[in-house]
């Protein structure tokens, strides 16, 4: 299981309480693209990624008996954050720097404590598209000089937690995974072939998020990650937490296995 945690002679910071009061991390930094270089040879990026990861804090010894618990019922490594932990949602916007109309892309992809992914390791010919991202991924116009606003949901990242669980442990092509609607099923599968199937509630959450915007004029997106922290595990110092009282997730980047010899 690739989940570590840094030590500290101290008494980790408790978790507040259960709650459904939403709690707001602003990202890191802004994420832009399209800044003139200066430098003929060297057009500017339109593409750019910023990636946040939620503060957990350290799994405490009742939890982590009882995710074993659970792990021996299902036959399956569990994570310590499952969906139904958290809701999350994140709320960005697109301002357009430039001087003509553009048009701006979001996206959202990420990983939770065991992979992370990256929709383009899944090109096998370089003249095909990549799979889609797991949430956002529609293109759309933003005036000179104007500014577009929107929300990825709660339900939509829930359904990118599911869908990352079965296109990296399920071994589920993402086309199927992410076009498939996860949520009218009540199970997910952490095997290939569906040899292991787990509850959606034990599903791993998503605690990485890398949110990219493309655009084709210079451009700036910023974001906030809203948090409902159903379990009392999101540090109540948020971003400004110390690294020695929250969980160094680790996720490996996602290779999908090769496809087979003709």
């Amino acid at each position: 299981m690739r989940l570590a945690f840094v030590s500290t002679s101290l008494a980790v910071v408790a978790a507040a309480a259960c709650t459904s009061d939403p709690r707001y991390l602003p990202a890191p930094t802004a994420v832009e693209v399209g800044v003139d270089t200066g430098d003929p040879t060297m057009p500017p990026a339109t593409t750019a990624t910023a990636s946040m990861t939620l503060p957990i804090v350290p799994e405490t010894m009742a939890a982590i008996t009882a995710r074993e618990a659970q792990q021996t019922a299902l036959g399956v490594d569990l994570a310590y954050v499952q969906v139904g932990d958290l809701d999350v949602s994140i709320e960005w916007t697109v301002k357009n720097l430039a001087q003509a109309d553009g048009m701006a892309t979001v996206k959202l992809d990420g990983g939770n404590q065991f992979f992370y992914y990256v929709p383009a390791n899944f090109i096998v010919d370089p003249r095909d598209p990549p799979p889609p991202s797991l949430a956002g991924g529609i293109p759309m116009p933003v005036p000179a000089g104007g500014t577009i606003s929107g929300v990825l949901r709660e339900d939509a990242l829930r359904e990118a937690s599911l869908d990352l669980e079965a296109i990296t442990r399920g071994e589920i092509n993402p086309f199927a995974a992410i076009y498939n609607v996860n949520e009218d099923d009540p199970t997910v599968p952490v095997a290939p072939m569906a040899a292991t199937m787990i509850p959606q509630d034990a599903v791993s959450q998503m605690v990485r998020f890398d949110l990219t915007l493309e655009a084709n004029q210079h451009m700036i997106l910023e974001y906030t990650v809203r948090v409902r922290d159903q379990r009392g595990i999101l540090h109540d110092e948020l971003m400004a937490a110390p690294a020695a009282e929250i969980v160094a997730f680790a996720p490996a980047e996602y290779i999908p296995p090769p496809p087979p010899a003709p």
